[in-house]
């Protein structure tokens, strides 16, 4: 029993190999002839390929309604049009409480007038200015060369003089006293010698010596004042023409430096004045201006939409509604509201990025009114944008034909618009499933099966259709092929 167990089991060994060599040539030949899991027979069939988008409506001739005022701000709305709205043109559309405007113009003309006035005080006052600086330039040289000529005169004549004379008035009064001495002298010696009475000659004696007397007090008197003049009151002199001297340079100077730069500082302050002026004339007529924008017309007759339309949607209008009330505040600049032109309508919609290929400018496109679910307009697609509106979207404008029956669209209703894009009377479609790739090229095949074996056979793929491929190249109705590629 033992033995027979061994060879069994050598037996087993010997032929596992023919078993693995006949079971990979079974794998090989199951591939070329057992009955694949399915098949299908080729057939043609139409073929229709049509891009899908989605769109809204939105019409060509819109107008944003916003107030830009240059000079004012704080503006406070009294009434509004409608959202929904029919318009005639030149119909009120926003009003904006104009008195706080209206007090501050008031201001600013009366400080308008006060900078005119002051600005021609000061024009007038230049005016006098350059009149009276020539003449005050000539007036402090005057004034300095007399000051020159009188301290020169001094020092040369009038000084000297004036010391000569005090020195003459000693010298008289010396010789004053020394003939009042002489005289006194001669009567003392002459009343010695004649016969007169005492009593006369008293008298004449008493006289000269008053004489004699008055004189020593002149000769005093003369050199005391000698002495004061030559120590006091010249050199006093002295100073004061030499300070009058250098005060009257000084001045001129100052008069030279100052006068003329007065009116060039007069001249500059007229300039700023009259910046200043422009300003406030300019900031008036802006504030006119903004007064006339307090009060916005319709440009054109339309339909009033709130707020301002995002690729023909109208996203924030229910916003705008609650601040377009008496007594809001209304932002400069934004866009409140919008005049739209229903009857010139065309779509504005949304393709991806993979759809661009079957875009292009004329392409004839159905539209389908989402309010008219039966209705079907005529259209063709005006552009299609070189850059995304957003990742992976590009805006499609399409432009349509609106019938008596579309006269319910308007701007800012969906529809969905169809573009066939592709069509085949007998085009031949098969599974994505089908067909495999191979080689450096991605040459595309599919096997054919002829009832005995499957056969490699190169096909060219056209589009893509759900899940199916269109075969534009390689087979013919009436072919079989697998359905599934063991590839």
């Amino acid at each position: 029993m033992m033995i027979l167990d061994s060879f069994v089991k050598r037996l087993t060994w010997s032929l596992l190999p023919l078993f693995f060599l006949s079971s990979a040539y079974a794998e090989d030949e199951k591939k070329k002839d057992a009955k694949p899991e399915g098949t299908l027979e080729i057939k043609s069939e139409p073929l229709k390929v049509e891009v899908k988008l989605k769109g809204f409506f939105e019409a060509v001739e819109t107008s944003e309604i916003s107030i830009r005022p240059e000079a004012w701000s704080g503006m406070s709305l009294t009434d509004a049009a409608g959202h929904g709205d029919q318009v005639a043109a030149d119909d009120v559309l926003l009003d904006i409480d104009k008195r706080k405007l209206d007090v501050a113009i008031e201001d600013l003309e009366l400080q308008l007038s006060g900078a005119k006035l002051a600005f021609a005080q000061t024009e007038a006052s230049l005016e006098v200015l350059r009149k009276s600086v020539p003449r005050d330039l000539e007036s402090a040289k005057r004034a300095a060369e007399e000051a020159d000529e009188n301290m020169q005169r001094y020092l040369e004549i009038d000084r000297p003089e004036t010391i000569k004379d005090i020195e003459q008035q000693v010298e008289g009064a010396r010789h004053g006293l020394l003939y009042q001495q002489e005289e006194l002298d001669q009567l003392e010696k002459m009343y010695k010698a004649d016969d007169l009475t005492e009593e006369t000659e008293e008298i004449i004696l008493t006289r000269a010596r008053h004489g004699v007397k008055a004189a020593k007090h002149r000769l005093a008197k003369a050199i005391s004042g000698q002495d004061h003049a030559m120590n006091v009151l010249l050199p006093r002199q002295t100073i004061d023409l030499r300070e009058a001297q250098q005060s009257a340079a000084l001045t001129l100077e100052r008069a030279e430096a100052a006068l003329p730069a007065s009116i060039k500082e007069k001249e500059i302050a007229l300039q700023k004045q009259q910046i200043e002026l422009d300003k406030l004339e300019k900031k008036l007529t802006r504030m006119k201006d903004d007064r006339k924008l307090m009060t916005v017309h319709a440009p054109h007759a339309g339909t009033v939409y709130y707020g301002q339309a995002v690729r023909g949607q109208w996203p924030d209008a229910t916003a705008k509604g609650k601040t377009l009330v008496k007594g809001a505040s209304v932002q400069p600049g934004a866009v409140l509201m919008t005049v739209v032109r229903n009857d010139n309508l065309f779509v504005r919609a949304t393709a991806e990025e993979k759809q661009l290929v079957d875009l292009h400018p004329g392409d004839a496109v159905a539209v389908t009114p989402a309010a008219i679910p039966g209705e079907k307009l005529t259209g063709s697609i005006r552009s299609v944008s070189a850059i995304p509106v957003a990742p992976g979207k590009f805006d499609v404008q399409i432009d349509v034909e609106l019938d008596e029956q579309a006269n319910r669209i308007v701007a800012g209703m969906g529809c969905s618009a169809i573009i066939e894009v592709y069509r085949h009377p007998s085009a031949i479609l098969v599974p994505k499933a089908a067909v495999a790739e191979e080689g450096d090229d991605a040459e595309q095949y599919v096997y054919l099966h002829d009832g005995k074996e499957n056969k490699k056979q190169r096909v060219r793929v056209g589009r893509t259709v759900g899940d199916r491929l269109e075969i534009l190249r390689g087979l013919n109705p009436g072919e079989k092929i697998l359905a599934k590629n063991p590839d």
